[in-house]
């Protein structure tokens, strides 16, 4: 079995419509887009759109992240936005303003996925909600228990938005690299990745967007966002 997965796109329509169409290029049996489809980014109607129709065309599966919960109505979500920054709270409120009202409540959301060995989710493999991160070999432990106590040889995450392997005594860690707001200092490069399962077997082969960075920062900084909030946005790609 062959999975297309991207994750943490935060409304970079163009590197999305690239990872799209090399993937549909490469073939899959089944799409994941492990959420954070918004913030950060300046092109949110135009990621929904392609969203949508990754959905349509693809059946693409959709694991919810953190940043989704910001544009849909429910507690979680306003207790999460009541602790952001002001800078970040500025781009959610800059991005919701700019796509119509509901319009993440429509897409059929889960909070993990599972197949076979492999179990994914956007951030991690503790309950839903909870945010931590795995960053490091300690962290990568943690959630490899979890994942075996789960019942699975593999985890599948995003939200770190740095491609990484860890094999841990109870399973395997895989993190994935980010399509929008790349964080990893040895490569910027914008990523998507296809996982291959053959029985209890997982590969995961990093894909590589070619993506000018320039682009991105030329759009952040035509907004209406503060110069503050602008300079940090573009933080990520200089």
């Amino acid at each position: 079995m062959r999975i297309a997965a991207l994750t943490d796109i935060h409304a970079a329509s163009h590197p999305l419509q690239l990872a799209l169409t090399a993937a549909r290029r490469e073939g899959f049996d089944a799409m994941l887009i492990m959420g954070d489809l918004l913030t950060y980014g300046v092109q949110p109607l135009e990621t929904l759109e392609l969203v949508h129709g990754a959905v349509a065309r693809d059946h693409a599966i959709l694991i919810s992240g953190n940043h989704d919960l910001l544009y849909r109505s429910s507690p979680m979500g306003e207790a999460y936005r009541a602790d952001l920054a002001d800078w970040l709270r500025e781009s959610v409120d800059w991005t919701a303003a700019h796509i119509p009202a509901g319009s993440m409540n429509g897409f059929d959301w889960r909070e993990s996925w599972s197949t076979g060995p492999l179990f994914a989710a956007h951030a991690n493999p503790f309950a839903y909600g909870d945010w931590r991160y795995i960053r490091s070999a300690q962290d990568a432990e943690e959630a490899a228990e979890m994942v075996a106590v789960r019942g699975f040889l593999y985890g599948l995450f995003g939200h770190v938005h740095r491609q990484r392997r860890y094999d841990c005594t109870a399973a395997t860690i895989f993190t994935l690299g980010s399509l929008g707001q790349p964080r990893d200092e040895r490569d910027r490069t914008p990523k998507w990745a296809m996982i291959e399962i053959r029985g209890d077997c997982v590969t995961v082969e990093s894909r590589d967007i070619d993506f000018d960075p320039e682009d991105q920062m030329h759009a952040i900084r035509a907004t209406t966002l503060s110069a503050a909030t602008q300079e940090r946005l573009c933080r990520f790609f200089a």
